[in-house]
């Protein structure tokens, strides 16, 4: 596991793994925050019948290029399912919104995919976010 930072989309592309369609304005959020530090997102959610101000692929398949990083926002139960999918792909880089298992770390690690925990707003959001960030360690 590494610490997150601004570094860690270096490749400068991300498959961003449980846009929310409930959470709307917090995902637009993290939209905006890698999209203004030039990172370019695959939004991605395969939840029937939600509706998106932006595109939001339901297949993994439809993605045009598989970015080689990662970030999900998903509860622990989804993320168990989606990091084999994930690796499957050839997802190298993954940041967790929330903490996951000790298996499913084992099981990145095995693959060799690199981990970090955080919310991207700490390295790439305005205002209280940086203020997040500091006491977070995030640079």
């Amino acid at each position: 596991m590494v610490k997150f930072s601004r570094d860690f989309f270096q490749d400068k592309e991300v498959l961003f793994v449980g846009y929310s369609s409930r959470n709307k304005a917090y995902s637009n959020g993290i939209l905006q925050g890698f999209m203004n530090n030039n990172i370019k997102v695959y939004p991605y959610n395969t939840k029937e019948n939600a509706t998106y101000d932006t595109k939001v692929y339901k297949e993994l398949e439809e993605i045009p290029v598989m970015p080689k990083s990662a970030f999900v926002l998903l509860n622990k139960a989804n993320s168990d399912h989606v990091v084999q999918q994930l690796i499957g792909k050839g997802i190298k880089k993954i940041l967790f919104y929330s903490k996951i298992n000790a298996d499913l770390q084992a099981e990145c690690d095995k693959a060799g995919v690199e981990i970090a925990f955080g919310c991207p707003l700490m390295a790439y959001g305005k205002g209280m976010h940086k203020i997040h960030a500091f006491f977070a360690g995030v640079k």
